[in-house]
């Protein structure tokens, strides 16, 4: 069973793009290649080269020893488990990216500098540079363009919390990102959200239950939930009222960033409960209203 959440909770922004904007990317794209051009030609072509492969090398070894590494070093901590993987992936990158970048950089030290201390191939290193500074152009667009997805999906999600200073900033992302993908063959970028569709779909099947009348008395009565409910670390929110008002306000920001749930996020036994159960297959039965499995 599934059911297909939209975004029918709220109405999608219909945010334009502007062409000042992706004027002003163009003009950060012209400043970095000559600014990498610029480093490349007295640094030589492997100085020039080492960030990007380094940032290669550490990617693919925190990719792969990261999240355990993560869950290794920082189990009892008060770093929320799903954050855990990340935080690990973070600490081997750079640790692995400093290394790369040391060796590189004393290999391309100047071997037989010039009376005037250019760097060997000084031509090869501007051309290198030029290139290398496109590439870091293109990978921060796609951060912004990423940034700016996540955040129309959260403002969709949490269309009824009230203006603030945070939501401004998420709209301007939201900017940013429709502005790149008025670029030719870069319209994609108006469908693209970087989240998996699984924690999509969670995130909206969630609200939905929140705003389906008897469809969150449903969620609770499962047999699933119960048994969450009634964890020892869980069981405290459901009698805060505190926590209750902030659910009946549907009160999304607020809820995470509340230090009862942020201690939640941390415990490992609650989080590894959690991650066992089909959380999607229950909202789909509480939104259906699929007779429950009392216990």
């Amino acid at each position: 069973m599934n059911v297909v959440a939209t975004s029918g909770l709220a109405v999608a922004l219909a945010v334009p793009g502007s062409r000042t904007v992706l004027a002003g990317c163009w003009l950060v794209m012209v400043v970095i290649m000559w600014a990498s051009a610029w480093r490349g030609y007295w640094s030589g072509p492997i100085r020039q080269l080492a960030p990007t492969v380094a940032l290669l090398v550490a990617s693919g070894g925190a990719w792969l020893a990261g999240p355990d590494l993560g869950h290794l070093i920082l189990k009892n901590t008060m770093v929320p488990w799903l954050l855990r993987g990340l935080t690990g992936m973070l600490l081997l990158g750079s640790v692995l990216w400093l290394m790369v970048f040391a060796v590189l950089w004393r290999l391309g030290r100047n071997r037989f500098p010039s009376k005037t201390g250019e760097a060997e191939n000084p031509v090869l290193g501007a051309v290198v540079g030029c290139w290398i500074g496109v590439l870091w152009s293109g990978v921060l667009f796609l951060v912004l363009a990423a940034l700016g997805a996540g955040a129309q999906f959260w403002l969709e999600l949490t269309d009824r919390a009230p203006p603030s200073l945070a939501r401004s900033v998420l709209a301007k992302l939201v900017v940013v990102k429709n502005s790149l993908a008025m670029v030719n063959g870069a319209g994609w970028l108006n469908k693209w959200n970087p989240l998996p569709d699984r924690t999509r779909r969670v995130m909206e099947k969630s609200l939905m239950v929140l705003n389906t009348p008897g469809a969150l008395s449903r969620l609770q009565r499962l047999q699933e939930i119960q048994s969450i409910a009634t964890h020892p670390a869980f069981y405290p929110l459901t009698q805060d009222p505190e926590i209750r008002e902030l659910v009946v306000r549907r009160d999304v920001e607020s809820l995470f960033s509340h230090p009862a749930v942020l201690r939640l996020l941390s415990d490992d036994d609650f989080q590894r409960q959690l991650a066992r159960i089909d959380l999607e297959r229950l909202l789909d039965e509480a939104i259906l209203g699929v007779p429950p499995v009392l216990q």
